[in-house]
């Protein structure tokens, strides 16, 4: 696969400047270990580990099969024991690390010691400008198309704000699974994108056989935003929430049967492997900026 080269690839590492999704209860070690061997960065989601035990058996898997950088999420809120886990990550060479739901500075002198960046996850300039505030290496700017956690501003609208008024690369995530769309976001200043609605439909991700073909056969109709599910503003497959009443507790395996998705459910159209899914990204990409530069009138 050719190298796509931007600050988001030099400063991880990798080959192509796609991140796959931290995704609750859809990403683990197949899907991080997928992605990583495609030439992104894969990721797991620290709220997927019950214990530290479980997560420290996932991060050696992971090592077993591959040596490219990998990267977590990791809340810092305080529900979940985050020392002991930065700990475990940092032990398996753990590089990008995104923050969520509390103060990055607890993390950032320990990754920055061992050689690694931590952005934070943003919907909002005000939240973005705390974050830059507080020495993150780099923004992950979720925006309105976004599968989970959705900010209200668009891509094309959020990332060129954030990238212009606070000086600091900027991840777009949110309505991203192609490579044109790729371009899009690199074109308005994104130095990476983050895929993850394109990702839940492949056969190494953790979703339920049913969720994925929901997925492929979901349009951007299908997508209801609501902060009733867990108290923020998220995106979901509209039919999962129809008979939604309680929140279940974290653990609950309730959970798997709430299917979170983005927009982007639009260019998801068939089941395949992670690997073919960044393969296609890139020869789209690369198609996409030669169309492009076929605009130009010399």
């Amino acid at each position: 696969m050719q190298r796509i080269r931007t600050e988001f690839t030099d400063m991880l590492n990798v080959d192509v400047p796609i991140i796959g999704a931290p995704m609750f209860l859809i990403s683990y070690a197949d899907l991080a270990v997928a992605v990583s061997e495609a030439g992104g960065l894969g990721s797991v989601p620290l709220p997927n580990f019950r214990t530290t035990g479980d997560l420290a058996a996932c991060l050696e898997d992971i090592r077993s099969r591959t040596s490219r950088p990998i990267g977590v999420n990791i809340h810092l809120s305080g529900k979940f024991p985050w020392k002991e886990q930065l700990a475990l990550c940092l032990d398996a060479g753990v590089k990008f690390f995104l923050t969520s739901l509390g103060d990055p500075r607890l993390i950032i002198d320990d990754v920055h010691a061992q050689g690694g960046k931590v952005f934070a996850d943003v919907v909002t300039f005000e939240q973005a400008r705390k974050a830059r505030d507080r020495g993150v290496d780099g923004l992950v700017a979720v925006a309105s198309d976004a599968g989970g956690h959705a900010g209200r501003s668009p891509t094309i609208v959020l990332v060129p704000y954030l990238r212009a008024k606070l000086d600091l690369p900027v991840v777009a995530a949110g309505g991203i699974s192609t490579g044109a769309q790729m371009a899009a976001a690199l074109a308005i200043g994104a130095c990476a994108v983050v895929v993850g609605t394109r990702l839940i439909a492949t056969h190494e991700s953790k979703a339920l056989p049913a969720y994925k073909d929901a997925v492929v056969a979901a349009g951007p109709e299908d997508i209801v935003c609501t902060d009733k599910i867990t108290g923020n503003p998220a995106n979901w497959l509209k039919d999962s929430i129809r008979d939604f009443e309680t929140r279940p507790e974290i653990g609950s395996k309730k959970w798997l049967d709430l299917w979170s998705a983005g927009k982007s459910v639009a260019q998801t159209d068939q089941i395949k492997s992670a690997g073919d899914v960044l393969r296609e990204m890139v020869e789209d990409y690369r198609a996409t900026c030669t169309r492009l530069m076929a605009t130009l009138d010399e």
